[in-house]
């Protein structure tokens, strides 16, 4: 009973994933470990009616997992194909899944741009904790349409996450081909930036004149999102109107950066 319950449980979740329904995995199952059977020994194990069980091989039949023997028509037994098949389709759904899992990926950026907010109310989510303030650190890059901004204290940032969660950030970034315009209060950490600028798709200028803070926010596509390291705690904003208005002030004190 309990190896039954076990080929049962190993089965279930791949055979559901080809599209099989409960009944079609129990016969599924069923024949597996019978070999060889009629359809009036399935039905009867089964407790159904003979008509129902024609319509579950049928199925079988059509998902590539069970066939007829070559026996005349009204005593031919059919049989199920091996398990190894099962894991093999299984594969190749996954891949399918895989596929189509990294085309929505590639297409995120654009879809968003044409994505339109209208009277949708604004979204707001705060985040707690290292993982997911890292988690929504990396999302960007899936979401992001064009350029980034970061802007505030780059020294605090990258002394929550690490340079090596940074760099990694910057490399996916590239790969990607994202611009970022960062505006950062003077530090070692933005220096050691400004120094990479051109070979790492970025645009370096420094904030000069204001009292040292450790905080910093984020734009991209239709967000903002505001970074306190110290907490840890993001907070982010879907809201295109709240976007603009963040961005109109970022480009003069963006301007105001320009070094002569």
């Amino acid at each position: 009973m309990e190896e039954n319950n076990n080929i049962y449980n190993v089965l279930y979740n791949p055979l559901k994933e080809l599209g099989l329904s409960d009944l079609e995995i129990e016969t599924y199952i069923i024949s597996l470990k019978m070999g060889a059977s009629s359809i009036s020994g399935i039905a009867k194990h089964l407790n159904i009616a003979r008509p129902n069980v024609y319509k579950i091989i049928k199925r079988l039949e059509e998902k590539g997992l069970a066939k007829f023997s070559d026996k005349k028509k009204y005593s031919r037994n059919f049989f199920v194909e091996p398990p190894s098949l099962v894991l093999e389709k299984f594969r190749e759904k996954k891949q399918e899944y895989s596929q189509k899992e990294n085309a929505l990926v590639s297409a995120m950026p654009s879809l968003l741009a044409n994505y339109q907010q209208g009277e949708m109310p604004t979204k707001i989510k705060i985040f707690h904790g290292n993982d997911d303030f890292r988690k929504i650190f990396f999302n960007i890059l899936e979401e992001a349409n064009g350029k980034i901004w970061f802007c505030g204290s780059v020294q605090d940032f990258i002394g929550f996450i690490s340079w090596a969660d940074e760099k990694k950030w910057i490399k996916e970034r590239l790969e990607k081909k994202l611009f970022i315009n960062a505006l950062l209060l003077p530090s070692k950490d933005a220096e050691t930036l400004k120094e990479t600028d051109e070979k790492e798709l970025r645009e370096t200028r420094l904030l000069k004149g204001f009292f040292p803070f450790q905080t910093s926010f984020q734009l991209f596509g239709n967000k903002v999102i505001f970074w306190q390291p110290l907490a840890p705690l993001a907070i982010v904003i879907e809201d295109k109107y709240l976007v603009e208005m963040m961005e109109s002030i970022v480009d003069k004190l963006w301007e105001n950066a320009k070094e002569s």
